[in-house]
């Protein structure tokens, strides 16, 4: 050995060193401890989503709706509530630390399916032609019986049965062939990770690029725009039509909207139900409700210019008025209806727990008499049910003065029988900023209806009095303003959507369902066969739900054999 020889012995191997962070990564992304931690997350996550109160949709973008929202979180979470709406726990599944999670799902979901697809395509491709010998001793699934025909004979049932067979070697005292049926199906385990990936992804992007938001349209209204930000997309909405179906028993029966949407110069008219919505450039518009809690309301000053032409939306606000009914000894009905509150007795406190809401109850003596007796009413609601106090002439009271009566009540003043069957919600609600209020606090608003079923306002605080709206009867007031009830206006909630997404997710529902039904329905099997003179011994690999080794012995059966089947083999199904 020369010098240069030992040398080059002595000298050390030289090998690649340091960290390769795309392999550590690599491999993080396809552990599945990793895997478990993950999900792990995301359940925690999404239970916090779900217990934790989340901002509602509407008020996502309103920061002031935002802030009055929060500031009514406080009274549960108190100090710990800045902190809380900091770390997104308000708004779980849209903040950027869940949608990061998700991302990282995604990415691990993809590394693990693309690391799977090299070793199922080289099983499917390439299967293992020979095994040892020994194998077919000691494999779960085996068999061994002796027949007549030898390798050719055992290929040709092989193949009956739909078998992809081959030989895999050839000896003087034995044949070697490989059989494989349903290779394919080992796919479907890579389509449904594939499915997975699709969920996740449509999931994620209904999050980021997703649209869904309500709104509410009055019934003639003019067009209004959807989106906050203009632009050559914008759309404009309008609802030409709010309808709502009753049957002979006032039972809702149908709900449905005609709609006009307009981006440019486009207009798409449309009918859009709760189940059936419109579609129109992308997006679909579901009917949510059907409103007819709103009042036109027109305000004119001394000059005939209008002061507020609008809509004015109750926004579900009500308050709880009597409903009286009164007959004379004939039996004729002087008066039925609600009495809407005139005004309020403050009580002897100064909290608004023992007000008490007043009006007074005038009817005529006798039917078509412009005149009739007075009653006085004051009413609140204790534990839920409301106490009526009535004072008038004529009446049973124990102290000479005041009657209580309790929803389903009734007295006797006289003549007359005035009786209260019951307690109703009316639209309510008070404005601060109405034109000819009198005081700081704006005025009250309430929208009875009389008992033709024909609805009109009571406006307090704009006159000295209450002023009576009745449909196209105009009231001037001392400070000179004309109010009109231009009527009730029907309105439809309307949810506006756009997922780019849910494309994703019926496919990866598609994928998903194909994937498993080949998993659990085509499993595939592989069988290696060894032929000698003597005897023939099959061993083989499926899936769980396969009985690969009573067919194993069936097929022996199936080549003549005496020694092939089991007891029971031929008493289960296969």
């Amino acid at each position: 050995m020369t010098a240069a020889q030992s040398k080059a012995r002595e000298a050390p191997e030289v090998r690649p060193g340091g960290l390769d962070p795309l392999r550590t990564v690599w491999d993080l992304l396809t552990n599945v401890k990793f895997a478990l931690f993950l999900v792990g997350l995301a359940l925690v996550a999404g239970l916090v989503g779900t217990v934790v109160p989340q901002v509602p949709g509407p008020m996502r973008q309103n920061a002031t709706a935002r802030s009055a929202w929060l500031e009514l979180r406080r009274e549960t979470y108190g100090p710990f509530t800045d902190t809380m709406d900091a770390a997104g726990l308000f708004d779980v599944f849209h903040s950027a630390w869940f949608n990061g999670l998700w991302v990282v799902i995604i990415v691990a979901v993809t590394v693990c399916t693309v690391s799977r697809f090299r070793p199922t395509w080289r099983s499917v491709q390439r299967p293992q032609l020979r095994v040892a010998d020994a194998y077919f001793e000691r494999a779960h699934h085996r068999a061994a019986f002796s027949h007549e025909g030898g390798a050719e004979a055992v290929e040709a049932m092989l193949r009956r049965r739909r078998y992809r067979v081959t030989r895999a070697e050839e000896r003087e005292d034995a044949t070697y062939l490989f059989a494989d049926r349903f290779a394919w199906s080992q796919y479907g385990t890579f389509l449904s990770h594939l499915a997975l990936l699709m969920l996740l992804i449509g999931a994620l992007l209904t999050t980021l690029v997703g649209f869904d938001r309500t709104y509410v349209f009055a019934e003639g209204a003019p067009e209004a725009a959807l989106f906050d930000d203009a632009g050559p997309g914008q759309l404009f909405l309008a609802v030409k039509d709010a309808y709502r179906g009753l049957d002979d028993e006032d039972n809702v029966i149908d709900y449905h909207s005609i709609l006009e949407v307009r981006r440019g110069d486009e207009v798409v008219t449309c009918k859009t139900t709760v189940n059936d919505p419109c579609h129109a450039f992308g997006y679909k518009v579901h009917q949510a409700a059907w409103f007819n809690d709103i009042a036109h309301l027109r305000i004119t000053n001394a000059d005939g210019r209008v002061v507020v032409d609008t809509n004015l939306d109750f926004n579900n606000e009500t308050t709880t008025v009597p409903e009286l009914r009164v007959t004379n000894a004939a039996g004729d009905v002087l008066f039925a209806g609600v009495m809407p509150q005139m005004g309020t007795d403050p009580g002897e406190s100064a909290a608004r727990g023992d007000d008490y809401a007043t009006a007074r109850l005038v009817f005529p003596s006798a039917p078509g008499a412009n005149t009739g007796p007075a009653y006085e009413l004051a009413w609140r609601v204790v534990d839920g049910k409301m106490i009526l106090v009535m004072a008038g002439p004529d009446l049973p009271a124990d102290d000479g003065a005041t009657v209580l009566l309790e929803p389903g009540d009734t007295v006797q003043a006289g003549e007359y029988r005035i009786a209260f069957p019951r307690a109703l919600n009316i639209p309510a609600i008070q404005v601060f900023d109405m034109p000819g209020a009198t005081t700081d606090a704006g005025a009250t608003v309430q929208m009875p209806v009389a008992a033709d079923g024909t609805p009109y306002l009571v406006v307090t605080g704009v006159d000295a009095d209450n002023i009576l709206l009745a449909k196209d009867r105009p009231v001037t007031t001392s400070s000179g303003l004309t109010y009109t009830f231009r009527g009730q206006v029907e309105a439809s909630g309307v949810s506006v959507k756009r997922d780019p997404g849910d494309t994703f997710i019926w496919i990866a529902v598609g994928m998903a369902i194909v994937g498993l039904a080949i998993t659990f329905y085509v499993p595939r099997r592989r069988l290696w066969v060894k032929v000698t003179p003597a005897r023939t011994y099959m061993a083989g690999i499926a899936e769980k739900t396969t009985h690969l080794g009573r067919e194993m012995r069936l097929m022996g059966a199936e080549l003549g054999s005496n020694d092939a089947l089991a007891e029971g083999d031929l008493g289960r199904e296969t």
